[in-house]
């Protein structure tokens, strides 16, 4: 029996007792504080066809000793300087049982730039290490080939397989669906929102205008600030959080404007399967989520990417997800901006031909690691 870490709170009672009354404090934590996480914990256990049973890093050790054989981790852009997991690494320790990391990133404000790692992390990552049942292969799965660079530099040996977000789809030819979906005359494109507070967040403006225009949706995931204005009526907001809003919302004339326009363009998930269906609506996605962008390409809604960092452009690279810079959004027009949502013949090719590569190597991976990949994953690698 496989134990399945994740970096949701009980996300299924969330679901069924306090989603529709939900306020944004609960909402995140439900959701490990992006609800783009719940993207990538639904892609995970798409591809594992073993048995498994949902744990929590505070469980008891010994029962978990007892009951589980080995420990899987859906991990996240957990290695740099934001974040120490030296908790973590404690907590293998007490568990003892071998460990596998699927999705490991590193945060770095642009690809290359090694980011300074607390010692703790560096000591999770060496005990994971030591909790590899496999003396011949790793048992790291990171988000790209900057992620297992940050690693290296370590001394962490990892595989570079991507995220398994692109992969639960059962069409192994899902870009070419993505491509001849997009000719539908109904124009309307879903636009995950980005984080007012990072530098990106001057293009926000034109992903509001994108909306307006396309009856499009913005699609929430995080941060609490947006999640506040939508479900608290703005309570408890600051003068310095009002003054942010305004100078990356200009679009508005006050902030009850802005709160009302959220009101009627703005939409968020809790869970991947509602995600996934209400994304059927669109024509094609742009944002800068990687996961906002990856959940309607699942149902064959093209799309790009727009990076903002290392992180994003890292996950689309290694995926195949066509991207562009955020710099190239502030000098767009609204209608060039829609235009580059599409895709091209070439766009869908290297799509599917990156889809087939990764598949192999989660294929390869969860063997190695004594894992059993689902029938649908083993077909695409096929193809």
């Amino acid at each position: 029996m496989i134990g399945l870490i994740t970096n949701l709170s009980n996300n299924t009672a969330f679901l069924k007792h306090k989603l529709a009354t939900t306020k944004s404090a609960d909402l995140l934590k439900a959701t490990g504080g992006n609800t783009g996480n719940v993207a990538f914990v639904h892609a995970v256990q798409s591809i594992l066809a073993d048995e498994y049973q949902i744990i929590e890093w505070g469980s008891n050790p010994e029962v978990i000793n007892q009951q589980f054989d080995r420990l899987v981790i859906c991990c996240a852009n957990q290695i740099g300087s934001h974040v120490d997991l030296a908790n973590w690494g404690h907590r293998l320790e007490k568990f003892n049982l071998p460990v596998v990391l699927i999705g490991l990133g590193a945060q770095s404000n642009i690809i290359g730039n090694i980011p300074e790692v607390p010692q703790g992390s560096v000591d999770f990552l060496k005990t994971v290490g030591q909790l590899n049942a496999n003396s011949v292969h790793t048992n790291i799965a990171t988000r790209g080939e900057f992620s297992s660079a940050v690693l290296a530099h370590h001394g962490i040996e990892s595989s570079p397989i991507g995220c398994p977000s692109l992969l639960f789809s059962k069409d192994p030819y899902l870009g070419q669906t993505c491509l001849k979906n997009q000719s539908r005359k109904n124009i309307r494109i879903m636009v995950p929102a980005g984080n007012p507070y990072h530098p990106s967040g001057c293009i926000e403006k034109k992903l509001v205008e994108l909306v307006n225009a396309y009856h499009g949706e913005y699609v929430l995931q995080h941060p609490e600030l947006l999640f506040n204005l939508l479900l608290d009526d703005g309570m408890d907001i600051t003068e310095s959080q009002i003054e942010l809003l305004k100078k990356v919302y200009p679009n508005f004339n006050s902030i009850e404007e802005l709160k009302d326009w959220l009101k009627a363009n703005s939409v968020f998930f809790a869970d991947a399967p509602n995600w996934l269906n209400y994304s059927r609506k669109f024509t094609t996605v742009i944002g800068p989520r990687y996961h906002g962008v990856a959940l309607p390409l699942q149902v064959g809604i093209p799309g790009k990417v727009i990076a903002i960092d290392s992180r994003t452009e890292e996950l689309a690279l290694t995926t195949g997800v066509p991207y562009i810079g955020y710099q190239d959004v502030l000098s767009s027009t609204t209608d060039e901006l829609a235009a580059m949502s599409y895709w091209t013949q070439e766009n869908a090719d290297h799509f599917d031909s990156t889809r087939r590569l990764n598949s192999r190597r989660y294929v390869d991976f969860l063997n190695e690691n004594s894992l059993t990949p689902t029938a649908h994953l083993s077909t695409i690698s096929k193809e």
